[in-house]
């Protein structure tokens, strides 16, 4: 009895202890799941005394795509400077895999990459001496690096132009070497300001693609961009940032589905500019057509109504009624850039 007891005891405590290790190795696993955490991070430009980023707090959880949207001036690239290091953090902490961005430079440095809005290499140089150029100052031996450069290099589509002039490349060779200059070090956490700017729509697929095959490695990307329709294919997670404040953060499918007013209709007029402004106060009375605006660049009347489609006819006897003459129209359905033009009530284009 008393040694059925001991074994009946002695199971007990081994169960405890394993359930014990096992929720500790849980927790551990993750706090250790989290690449990026900002704590109420805040930056004042003291020239003009300037709030650009104004007490923010996210996580990045490791192996994900993060896209961080906004407006321009919005804070999005300030925020990525001072991740990256190269901006001093008025207020607040970032921590990229546990290190100090602000006490612990170097090591946060020894993880990243950052892939800036601005081409960052030299014109005189070929584009695989630029790679090597770049990759030496990580101290990776030559053949490893010359090794890994070239791959880079033939998984973007530069293969034919390895030993071409950077100043002799078109600007979307331009930007892809950008991307591998970036990558040369081969980090766990990439930022990517804006990678596909100024990119036909062929190459923007094959860098999507690209970016795709880099979180399949097991890397973090924290991505900015101009285009939602990039970002909605490839984000696990959206955060969108306005006058320095995170406005909404969540995945694409629950950005779209929270926020969304419904289908954007985009219309454009045979009138004047300033008929046209005027004519929408008027429409902009009934509360379906409040999210109403005209583009910057062209006199189209942008309007997000709810179920689009099936309202398109209400909509036109509505302008027919201001005497406003359809000559083009468009309807986009539900989509992150309209959850976008809902949030902060103007086109990622403005400025």
């Amino acid at each position: 009895m008393i040694k059925n007891t001991f074994h009946s005891d002695f199971l007990i405590t081994s169960i405890t202890r394993k359930m014990y290790t096992f929720h500790k190795m849980k927790k551990m696993a993750g706090k250790n799941s989290i690449a990026m955490e900002i704590n109420h991070l805040t930056k004042i430009y003291s020239e003009g005394n300037v709030l650009a980023v104004d007490n923010i707090s996210f996580k990045v959880k490791k192996g994900e795509i993060f896209s961080f949207l906004g407006p321009n001036g919005a804070g999005k690239t300030t925020t990525i400077q001072m991740a990256a290091t190269a901006l001093k953090i008025t207020d607040g902490t970032i921590k990229i895999y546990g290190y100090d961005v602000e006490k612990e430079r170097e090591e946060v440095r020894k993880h990243i990459g950052i892939c800036p809005q601005d081409l960052v290499f030299y014109d005189k140089l070929t584009v695989l001496e630029n790679a090597m150029f770049f990759g030496k100052m990580y101290n990776i031996p030559t053949e490893k690096l010359k090794t890994y450069a070239n791959e880079l290099i033939d998984k973007l589509g530069l293969s034919d132009k390895r030993k071409t002039l950077a100043s002799k490349l078109s600007g979307g060779m331009k930007r892809r070497l950008n991307l591998i200059i970036a990558l040369v070090n081969n980090p766990e956490f990439l930022f990517l300001d804006e990678p596909t700017s100024g990119l036909d729509p062929q190459t923007r697929h094959v860098v999507w693609n690209f970016i795709k095959e880099l979180k399949k490695q097991g890397k973090t990307i924290f991505l900015t961009t101009h285009y939602m329709d990039e970002a909605d294919t490839l984000s696990d997670t959206v955060a969108i940032i306005d006058h320095g404040k995170i406005i909404a953060l969540d995945s694409p499918f629950n950005l779209k589905q929270q926020y969304s007013t419904g289908d954007l209709v985009e219309l454009k007029f045979d009138v004047s500019r300033a008929m046209l402004e005027e004519k929408l106060q008027i429409l902009q009375q009934n509360s379906e057509y409040q999210e109403s605006y005209i583009v910057e660049d062209e006199e189209i009347l942008r309007i997000s109504i709810r179920n689009g489609l099936k309202n398109i006819a209400k909509l036109i006897d509505a302008l027919e009624k201001q005497e406003l003459n359809i000559i083009d129209m468009g309807i986009r359905s539900n989509s992150l850039e309209n959850v976008f033009i809902t949030l902060t009530g103007r086109t990622l284009r403005d400025t």
